[in-house]
C-alpha cells in the first residue's frame, strides 16, 4: 500500500522552521544538511511552489539534466519595444525633430530602468553578505527583514537620479546628431530573403460600371465619378508551351545533305524540356526557401506533366553548374575582403552517414573502403580526378564506331560538382592535434564586401565540408594577396574558428572581433536560475541594441558612430564586465550563468572591439540569420541523400544571397545569366556576379532614360 504525501499549511511549515532554528545547533550534520535544503520551503509565505521550482532547478543542473524551455532562443534584445508605424512627415525638419525626440526618450527610459536595475543587484548583494555573515558565525537562520521579491516597481530614483537620466539621455541625441549625415559606406545590410523579385508580378486594369437597382429605373444621372480599389490575385500556373521547330534538308553541290534546325535557345536549355524562367524559379524555391523536391514536384505535377523529385533535382544540378564560374569567383573576391564574418551549423548528408556508419562496423581484416569524398578531399585530388575523367572521356570515344571526336566533352562537363569545387577549396581539414582528418559534417558561412565602402557588394558564401569555420577562414587566407596583410576575423570565438597555422599567422595581422549576441544569449536563456542578475544584464545589452537601432534610424556616419560608441556604448560595457564579475562570485565555472560571466571577462577586449571601427558590427547575427536555412531543410525534409546535392544548394544559396545583398531583382537576374553564353561566363565570371550585374542593369535603365 502506498502512503499519500501529506500537503502542509503555511502554519505548520513555519512551526518546522520554529523548531528547527532553536534546535539546530544540537541536530547531526547530516540532518542539518537536509533541513537546510528545505528551508526555503519551509519559511515561504503563500505558495511554495517558487522555491520548490528553485530546488528543483537546481537540482537539475547538478544532474546536467536541461529542459526543453531551456533549449528556447533567446529572441531580440530590442523584441519589448513597441513598434514605431510607418509615417509621412511634412518635411525633413519634422522628420528629424520626430527621430530626436523618440531617441531621447527611449534613452531616458533605459539610464533610468538601468539605475533601478543597480539599486536591486546591490540588494541582492548585501542581502547575500548578510547571509554569508550569519553562516559563518553558525547563528540560527532568522527571516530576511525584506522579501523574497525586490520588484523594480518599488524602487524609486531620487531627483538628482532622475536629472542624470535626463542629461545622458540629451548627449545621447546630440551624439547620434554628429555628423553630415548617413554615409553610404556604413549602410547595414540585413535582408536575408528577397524583398522582391521572387515572382512575376502582373498589373490588369478593370472597369466595373454600376447597376442601377430595379426601384430606380427612370431616374436622372446627374454625376458619375469612379474610386480604385485595388484586390490581389496570387496563383501558381505551369504553362505548356508547343514549340513548333522548323526544320530544313539543305544540299550542298557536292551531293552532300544537312540538316538544320531552329534554335530553341532563347525558350530553355538544349536537352530539356523547362523554360530559362522555370530554372530561376525552380532555384528560388529550393535554394531561398528550401522546399523539398518531393512536395514541389508534387505542386507542379499536371495531368499533362509528371514531375518527380529527380527530375527536379538534375534541372537544379544544372543550374548550380551554369553558375558555378560566378561562384569560384565570388569566392576569390572574397578572399581579400578587409573583414570578414563567418559561422556554421552541423549538417546531415545520408552518403556521408552511411559510409561512417559502415567504417564502424567493418572488420578490422578488410581494407578500408574508400570514402566518397576520396576524389576530392583536397585541391590535389581533385586535380587528379579531372585527369581521370579526361582520359575516360576520350577512351570513351574512341571505342564509337564513327569514330566522331565531336562528341568529347571537357573535363569540366564530365567532372562532379565536388571535384569542380574541390579544386580551389579543400573538402578535408586536418584535426588541430594530427590524429587524422576531422568527421563533423558542417555548413559554413563566411560574409564580406568585395569594395569596402560599398555596402551591396557584400559576398555570401556557403560552403559543406568536413571542417569548422576557422578551416575555411584559413582556405579565404591562403588565397589572399600577401599585400593585404590586415583583417579582421569576426565570429562566436570558439577555438576552433580561430586561424592557428603558422605560415598565415606569419603573413597576416588578422584580428579577432567577438559577437554581442552570443555573450547575451546564456543570460536571456538561464533567466530563471538568476532572475535579479540576469534581467540586469539583458538590459545592459539591450541598451546596446538601442545605440545601434538609433544609429540606424538616424543614418550612420563615422562621427556620429564613433560618438556613440566611445560613450554610451563603451559606458554599458563597463557596467557589463562589472556585473560580471559579481556574477562569477555567485556562479562557478561549472554552471552556464557562470560560464557566461566568464566569457565576457576572459573575451572583453574581443567583444568591445567593434567600438573602435565603425566598419564592424556588434554581433554576429547576419551569419547566424543565413543558417537559418539549414534548420528550415532539416526540419522539411532532414537531410541531403549525396554529396552533389548539397553542392548544389551551396553554389545556388551563395547566388541568391549575394544577389539579394547586391539589391538586385533576383529572378531577373538569375534568367538573365542563365540565357548568357556558358562559354563566355566561365571565361569572364567576374562580369555576372550579382555586383557587376547591377551595375550593368543600372548604366543599360539610364542610357534607355536618356534615349527616351
Amino acid at each position: 500500500m502506498t502512503a499519500q504525501a501529506i500537503s502542509l499549511s503555511a502554519e505548520e511549515r513555519r512551526e518546522i522552521a520554529t523548531w528547527y532554528a532553536a534546535n539546530r545547533p544540537s541536530l547531526p550534520p547530516a540532518v542539518r544538511v537536509l533541513f537546510d535544503l528545505q528551508l526555503g520551503f519551509l519559511e515561504a509565505e503563500g505558495n511554495p511552489k517558487r522555491p520548490l521550482d528553485a530546488m528543483v532547478r537546481q537540482l537539475r543542473l547538478a544532474m546536467g539534466i536541461v529542459p526543453s524551455s531551456k533549449r528556447r532562443k533567446s529572441g531580440s534584445p530590442l523584441s519589448s519595444l513597441p513598434p514605431q508605424g510607418k509615417r509621412v512627415w511634412a518635411s525633413d525638419r519634422e522628420r528629424l525633430e520626430e527621430l530626436a525626440q523618440r531617441s531621447l526618450h527611449l534613452s531616458q527610459w533605459h539610464e533610468g530602468l538601468e539605475q533601478t536595475h543597480t539599486r536591486k543587484a546591490q540588494r541582492l548583494q548585501e542581502r547575500i553578505a548578510r547571509m554569508a555573515d550569519r553562516m559563518t558565525k553558525d547563528e540560527a537562520a532568522q527571516p530576511d527583514e525584506e522579501s523574497e521579491d525586490i520588484a523594480l516597481e518599488d524602487i524609486v530614483l531620487t531627483e538628482q537620479q532622475r536629472a542624470e537620466s535626463r542629461r545622458r539621455a540629451e548627449q545621447f541625441v546630440e551624439h547620434l546628431q554628429a555628423g553630415n549625415g548617413p554615409e553610404p559606406a556604413l549602410l547595414s545590410v540585413n535582408e536575408t530573403l528577397m524583398p522582391g523579385g521572387a515572382v512575376l508580378a502582373d498589373e490588369q486594369h478593370e472597369y466595373l460600371e454600376a447597376e442601377v437597382p430595379a426601384q430606380l429605373t427612370g431616374a436622372t444621372v446627374i454625376k458619375t465619378t469612379s474610386e480604385l480599389r485595388k484586390r490581389y490575385e496570387f496563383a501558381l500556373t505551369v504553362t505548356e508551351l508547343e514549340l513548333e521547330v522548323e526544320k530544313k534538308i539543305l544540299e550542298d553541290k557536292a551531293g552532300q545533305r544537312y540538316v538544320v534546325t531552329a534554335s530553341t535557345s532563347d525558350f530553355g536549355p538544349p536537352r530539356y524540356s523547362v523554360t530559362w524562367t522555370g530554372l530561376g524559379t525552380l532555384a528560388v524555391l529550393v535554394g531561398q526557401f528550401a522546399l523539398p523536391f518531393n512536395r514541389l514536384a508534387t505542386l507542379l505535377s499536371t495531368p499533362a506533366k509528371r514531375f518527380s523529385a529527380g527530375s527536379l533535382g538534375r534541372l537544379l544540378h544544372y543550374v548550380a553548374k551554369r553558375f558555378l564560374p560566378v561562384y569560384l569567383e565570388l569566392w576569390a573576391q572574397l578572399a581579400n575582403a578587409d573583414v570578414l564574418a563567418g559561422d556554421d551549423t552541423t549538417c546531415r548528408v545520408l552518403e556521408v552517414a552511411a559510409h561512417c556508419r559502415k567504417q564502424r562496423s567493418r572488420d578490422a581484416r578488410r581494407p578500408e573502403d574508400p570514402a566518397p569524398w576520396a576524389g576530392y578531399r583536397t585541391p590535389k585530388a581533385a586535380e587528379e580526378s579531372l585527369c581521370r575523367c579526361e582520359q575516360l572521356e576520350r577512351t570513351r570515344v574512341r571505342r564509337r564506331e564513327d569514330g566522331d571526336r565531336s562528341a568529347i566533352r571537357t573535363k569540366e562537363e564530365s567532372a562532379s560538382l565536388g571535384v569542380l569545387i574541390g579544386r580551389h577549396l579543400p573538402f578535408e581539414s586536418p584535426r588541430r592535434d594530427g590524429a587524422g582528418p576531422k568527421k563533423a559534417m558542417n555548413t559554413t558561412v563566411v560574409s564580406g564586401r568585395s569594395v569596402a565602402a560599398d555596402p551591396r557588394s557584400l559576398i555570401v558564401f556557403y560552403r559543406s565540408h568536413l571542417g569548422s569555420c576557422g578551416n575555411l577562414f584559413e582556405a579565404l587566407l591562403r588565397q589572399r594577396d600577401p599585400k593585404r596583410r590586415d583583417v579582421l576575423l569576426q565570429g562566436d570565438l570558439n577555438p576552433s574558428n580561430f586561424v592557428t597555422a603558422p605560415d598565415l599567422l606569419a603573413r597576416f595581422e588578422s584580428r579577432l572581433v567577438g559577437c554581442a549576441s552570443h555573450a547575451r544569449r546564456p543570460f536571456a536563456i538561464h533567466e530563471d536560475d538568476d532572475p535579479v542578475n540576469c534581467q540586469y544584464m539583458l538590459h545592459l545589452f539591450k541598451g546596446l541594441a538601442l545605440h545601434e537601432q538609433r544609429l540606424d534610424a538616424h543614418g550612420r556616419n563615422r562621427e556620429n558612430v564613433l560618438a556613440v560608441r566611445q560613450n554610451e556604448s563603451r559606458r554599458t560595457w563597463a557596467s557589463i564586465k562589472k556585473l560580471a564579475q559579481t556574477m562569477t562570485e555567485r556562479w562557478s565555472k561549472s554552471t552556464e550563468l557562470g560560464l557566461a560571466s566568464r566569457y565576457i571577462i576572459n573575451h572583453f577586449a574581443e567583444l568591445t572591439a567593434y567600438l573602435d571601427d565603425p566598419r564592424l558590427e556588434p554581433s554576429n547575427n547576419l551569419r547566424e540569420r543565413m543558417l537559418r536555412t539549414e534548420k528550415l531543410i532539416e526540419s522539411s525534409s532532414l537531410f541531403r541523400k549525396s554529396l552533389e546535392g548539397r553542392f548544389v544548394l551551396d553554389v545556388v544559396r551563395t547566388v541568391l544571397q549575394t544577389a539579394v545583398a547586391a539589391g538586385v531583382p533576383v529572378h531577373e537576374y538569375l534568367v538573365s545569366v542563365l540565357r548568357a553564353d556558358p562559354e563566355q561566363v566561365a571565361r569572364r565570371p567576374a562580369d555576372f556576379t550579382p555586383g557587376t550585374w547591377a551595375a550593368a542593369h543600372l548604366r543599360s535603365e539610364a542610357s534607355a532614360g536618356a534615349a527616351d
